[in-house]
């Protein structure tokens, strides 16, 4: 498979801490790079630029970098520090709401491996705050919130509360939002799935401490951790919108701790929770493309669990395939219809998709007259149909 150096420069500055014979080769990329415009603008859309940015500095050829993509790369970098700072102050408000309530929690993703993995709020892009709690202490959490201002979302994804709804399988509540800031409340961490199936007990029994902006909560251990990642990577894989901040986080969760990893008790954990192909494919993954640090015996029992198909699209996603986001959400329909047991649910679920709630519509669309939501809905139909043609 034929990468361009820009294709090669993305995914060589995932790395936090790249020794030195791969810096040497991304040294070497710099001069090859014939398009800086599509290289900053898709190293920016990946949520990568700013691993490239702090690098500079280690890169002789970095001289040969046009200055206006420096600022680019510098500004995307701050832009992170300055969303990041505002995120952790939220959280730190809410992690001592929820502390002096005696109600433990778990911080997920971003708000946690933003200043545990990567040690720089500036280097992990995330939009959201993701908390998983215990499921008896999600409404007490959800009043919490109000009660500091923050207020309900109806504008979640419309296909995973629909299905939620059908499974009676809720895995966050609507998002709580506070000046432009999304808090998600978690009890689980997956819809029921037929593939694999996580428990969430032994989730909470594997915990471990943890301090997220000086609050003193909990986080996943490395092997649920790493699980988590892969498995949430592969919702997006499969169903499109793919966030490459789960290659980086995967990559430098391995990089990092890869060697302090019992690799036997994690096989057992991914054969417990039934997604043992789907995480080592994933891992193979990001050894392939990455670099990551996935031992030997690993990648040779699993590397047949990598398809081509699943290599063409990865390329596709790092190159910013515009029909691959159309196209996926309609299929990721088709993965929630397939789960959906009954005719009768999967009539259900397709009335749901196409006609949404009232109150859904006027956040989804940002109608400010709600009298005229019912003219929204042909829109609606117009916009799914547009998408699809356009993927086709």
């Amino acid at each position: 498979m034929l990468f361009t150096p820009e294709d090669l420069i993305i995914l060589s500055s995932i790395k936090l801490h790249p020794n030195s014979s791969e810096l040497e080769q991304l040294n070497e990329l710099i001069p090859l790079v014939q398009d800086w415009d599509y290289l900053i603008h898709t190293i920016i859309d990946r949520g990568i630029a700013p691993l490239f940015y702090t690098k500079l500095s280690l890169l002789p050829n970095s001289s040969l970098i046009p200055e206006t993509v420096k600022t680019n790369l510098q500004q995307a970098y701050y832009k992170t520090v300055r969303r990041s700072v505002l995120l952790y102050e939220h959280f730190r408000k809410i992690a001592e709401a929820f502390v002096a309530q005696n109600i433990p929690l778990i911080g997920l993703k971003g708000i946690y491996l933003s200043e545990w993995l990567y040690q720089d709020i500036g280097l992990r892009q995330f939009s959201d705050i993701d908390l998983l709690v215990k499921k008896e202490d999600a409404e007490s959490c959800l009043s919490i919130l109000e009660g500091l201002g923050y207020k309900p979302s109806t504008s979640a994804k419309l296909a995973e509360i629909v299905y939620a709804e059908l499974q009676k399988e809720m895995v966050h509540y609507p998002p709580m939002i506070s000046n432009g800031v999304s808090v998600e409340i978690h009890i689980k961490i997956h819809p029921k799935n037929p593939k694999y199936q996580v428990s969430v007990p032994i989730l909470w029994k594997n915990a471990i401490p943890a301090t997220i902006n000086g609050i003193t909560v909990s986080a996943l251990n490395n092997t649920d951790l790493l699980i988590h990642l892969c498995l949430h990577l592969d919702k997006h894989f499969r169903t499109g919108h793919v966030q490459f901040t789960c290659f980086n986080d995967i990559t430098n969760l391995l990089e990092k701790y890869g060697d302090t990893l019992n690799w036997n008790e994690f096989s057992e954990s991914c054969r417990l929770y039934s997604c043992e192909e789907i995480v080592f494919k994933y891992l193979i993954m990001v050894h392939k493309f990455m670099n990551a640090a996935v031992p030997a015996d690993i990648i040779q029992k699993h590397s047949v669990l990598l398809s081509k198909q699943d290599e063409q699209l990865f390329v596709k996603y790092l190159r910013g395939f515009e029909g691959v986001a159309s196209a996926m959400t309609l299929s990721g329909h088709f993965v929630y219809l397939k789960n959906v047991g009954s005719l009768y649910a999967k009539v259900r679920y397709v009335w749901g998709v196409l006609f949404p709630s009232k109150d859904f519509m006027i956040q989804a669309y940002k109608i400010k007259r709600p009298g005229l939501v019912l003219f929204y809905y042909p829109y609606r139909y117009w916009i799914g149909v547009r998408g699809v043609l356009r993927s086709l």
